[in-house]
This record gives C-alpha cells, sequence and structure tokens, in this order.
C-alpha cells in the first residue's frame, strides 16, 4: 500500500476561496433583510394611511352634522351634490353593515327536534377559536342549536 501524495496547501487562497462562497450565500440574507425591512416600512405606511382615513372620514363626518345643525337638510346637502354619509343621513342607524334590527327574536310556535342521543362534538377544540359557544346552546350532530 502507498501512502497517498500531499501537496502543501496556499492558507490564503483557501481562505479565499471559503470566503468567496460565503459572500455568494451572504447575498441572500442581504436580500431576505432588504425585504423585510421593505415590508415593515410598507406596513407602517399602510397602517398610517388607515388611521388618516378614520380622521379624514370622522372629520367629514363632523362637518355634514356642523351642516345640518346650522340649517341644511341632507337633501339640500344631496341636491348640492355631495355624498352624505349614512351615519348623518339615517342617525338611528347603526354601522354594523346588517338590516336593521327587527326585534324579533324568531317564530313563535316553532318546534325543534333535538336528538340528545347524538354524540357532541368540541366545538372549541376542533375549530381553534378557543369558543366554547354560548351557554344556552345545545348541540345537535356537533351543531349549536340556541334555544
Amino acid at each position: 500500500m502507498s501512502a497517498p501524495t500531499v501537496t502543501p496547501v496556499d492558507p490564503t487562497a483557501v481562505r479565499a476561496a471559503a470566503q468567496a462562497a460565503l459572500e455568494n450565500r451572504l447575498v441572500h440574507i442581504d436580500t431576505i433583510v432588504a425585504a423585510q425591512n421593505t415590508r415593515a416600512e410598507t406596513t407602517e405606511n399602510v397602517r398610517a394611511a388607515q388611521q388618516a382615513d378614520a380622521d379624514a372620514a370622522a372629520a367629514e363626518e363632523a362637518a355634514f352634522r356642523a351642516a345640518v345643525v346650522g340649517g341644511w337638510s341632507v337633501a339640500e346637502l344631496r341636491r348640492a351634490g355631495l355624498a352624505v354619509p349614512d351615519a348623518v343621513a339615517r342617525p338611528g342607524a347603526k354601522r354594523t353593515g346588517r338590516g336593521a334590527p327587527t326585534g324579533r327574536r324568531g317564530r313563535r310556535g316553532a318546534s325543534l327536534t333535538v336528538d340528545t342521543n347524538s354524540p357532541a362534538t368540541d366545538t372549541a377544540a376542533a375549530d381553534e377559536t378557543g369558543s366554547a359557544g354560548a351557554a344556552d346552546a345545545r348541540t345537535a350532530g356537533g351543531a349549536e342549536v340556541h334555544l
């Protein structure tokens, strides 16, 4: 068996090659850092724009309310070409985006059959929201039934 041939190694050349390989890989890190910083800045700009929009909407609503208190009617403001906010046009309306509440809780006399032999499902664990459901709810086949 013969001994392997060992040649002298130039430490400067080896280090330079290793450094070049690291530089090529660090380019990816630099790109990630730049992208994350851009995203953080953009997120802050969006938050600031949303706050500015909310502030402008509140100022607009206050100006419309002042106009109405000052004697303008909603119809007159609309005829003048202004888009009157719903909160001013319908002062008692809620801003939930839903239809107006009717005050009724359901049909009287409607019967509800609940299979109490059906296995209940832990909805809090199943949907991972942590919601345990309403205290007055029963389950029928895993679905909550409010009585």
